[in-house]
């Protein structure tokens, strides 16, 4: 088994592309293609395919995912053992946030805690980064899912309120606050399915009987913000998530709307422990 060939198709495997993966790993890559070419010639198997600049891991190639995973994971924690010995932490610390905004202080006193680590940050929506979670490809993440798994581990870092804003010339700008009430008169303007800021306003919603009667959908909160300095509509999303700006006017709302929590979450059985402790001591862990 060459191993060379086998960590080229694991990287190819995490980062979804042989561009990222390549670049990932400082490899070129035609080289980077060529290896994992030996690998599937050697063994006459088909591991990955290509759509279109991604590829997509074939049956096999999924099994086969989950071994590497493991093997490459054992060995940076045999890294960790070793730098441990010399008070060094390296390596790699793959993080996902459902909003960056909240992952900077973790983040910052983590990188001032062990500046030999290299920090691979994700985003996407909370149903997104659990996913990641569980399948082991990111080692933390934060995400507003509350939601119970056997295999995942959560602790609280804080709440925040869900909050509305409008460009500033909209008929609702000269408001302090807004009610849900005041939502089914404009287009609402929200994050896609997977996100809790749309779960939860559409639970206040429907706890007060509510309909919105225009509904725009998006797939980023940076959407979100860009389509009502467009005018399509008011937003709503969680307070830190906010982005100052002379175009737009935040509302509170005057309905009572539970907050959202924002949990640490990872893997009960992750043999990256070192990575993880290492992110629970920079939240009081």
């Amino acid at each position: 088994m060459n191993l060379t060939h086998l960590r080229a198709f694991h990287d190819v495997a995490t980062h979804g592309s042989y561009v990222a993966a390549a670049a990932a790993a400082s490899l070129s890559q035609p080289t980077l293609s060529e290896q994992v070419r030996l690998l599937e010639r050697h063994h006459e198997v088909r591991l990955l395919q290509r759509a279109g600049r991604s590829v997509e891991l074939t049956a096999l190639g999924h099994k086969l995912f989950a071994v590497t995973s493991k093997l490459f994971a054992a060995e940076m924690e045999a890294e960790a053992v070793l730098a441990k010995a010399r008070h060094i932490m390296h390596g790699e610390l793959r993080f996902g946030t459902d909003a960056p905004i909240n992952a900077v202080g973790v983040l910052s006193a983590f990188r001032r805690r062990n500046p030999g680590v290299s920090i691979q940050l994700v985003s996407g929506n909370s149903a997104e980064i659990r996913k990641r979670v569980l399948a082991g490809t990111v080692d933390v993440g934060i995400i507003a899912d509350e939601t119970p798994h056997p295999d995942l581990v959560g602790r609280i870092l804080g709440t925040q309120d869900l909050v509305a804003f409008v460009r500033h010339d909209h008929a609702l700008a000269g408001h302090k606050a807004i009610r849900l009430q005041d939502l089914i008169h404009h287009p609402l303007i929200i994050r896609e399915i997977g996100s809790v800021t749309r779960r939860s306003i559409e639970t206040a919603l429907s706890t007060a009987q509510l309909q919105p009667t225009e509904l725009l959908e998006t797939d980023s909160r940076e959407a979100v913000h860009a389509a009502v300095i467009a005018g399509l509509g008011v937003g709503v999303i969680a307070e830190d998530e906010f982005n100052d700006d002379p175009r737009l006017v935040l509302l509170d709302f005057v309905d009572p709307i539970p907050p959202i929590t924002e949990y640490l979450v990872y893997r009960q059985a992750n043999p990256r422990t070192h990575v993880v402790d290492a992110v629970l001591e920079c939240v009081g862990g």
